[in-house]
């Protein structure tokens, strides 16, 4: 009769399942070309913004600005929840971020919280700013979180991404020797 393996809680940070290390390798490289992408759309949104922020009465420049911004807005936060649901807890999980930069990364999403609900106060039920004054707070709302944004994508290519890359490779050759390694 065959024994029935029971699995200890430390179990699953033994090793890597095999598929873990590809999909979270596979996430790092979809986020790094997403940053790409997004740091475009930064730039146009900040010139976009300064744009409204010097002129709130252009209507040409508001519509341009809310179709930047729009842009941005669908894909972030699909992609903000990757970062933060699979990459970060992982990273965390397998000690890849360290206790300081896990804490700058929850400031900078609280800030990113904070300047969104400042954005939803400027705009009617449309997504428009309600009038040149509303524009105007909208334009440098919007400027602040691109700053963000912007330091943002300079943290994760520099540090996070780079850093969850370490521990997968480690972790991986720690399987591939036979060593555990947490």
């Amino acid at each position: 009769m065959n024994a029935i393996h029971v699995a200890k809680p430390t179990d699953c940070f033994v090793a890597l399942p095999d598929l873990e290390v590809p999909m979270i390798n596979t996430l790092v490289t979809c986020l790094a070309r997403e940053h790409t992408k997004l740091d475009e759309q930064i730039l146009q949104l900040a010139l976009a913004t300064g744009r409204l922020a010097a002129n709130p009465n252009d209507d040409e420049a508001s519509v341009h600005t809310r179709e930047v911004w729009e842009g941005i807005r669908r894909y972030l936060w699909s992609h903000l929840q990757i970062e933060d649901e699979l990459v970060l807890m992982w990273g965390k999980a397998h000690h890849a971020i360290a206790a300081a930069l896990g804490e700058r990364l929850e400031s900078e999403r609280q800030e990113m919280r904070r300047l969104l609900a400042v954005l939803g106060s400027y705009v009617d039920d449309r997504g428009a700013p309600r009038n040149s004054q509303n524009r105007k707070g909208f334009a440098k709302s919007l400027l602040a979180l691109s700053g963000l944004l912007e330091t943002h994508i300079e943290r994760y290519e520099g540090e996070v991404l780079p850093a969850i890359q370490r521990a997968l490779f480690h972790s991986l050759a720690g399987v591939k020797t036979g060593s555990a390694v947490v």
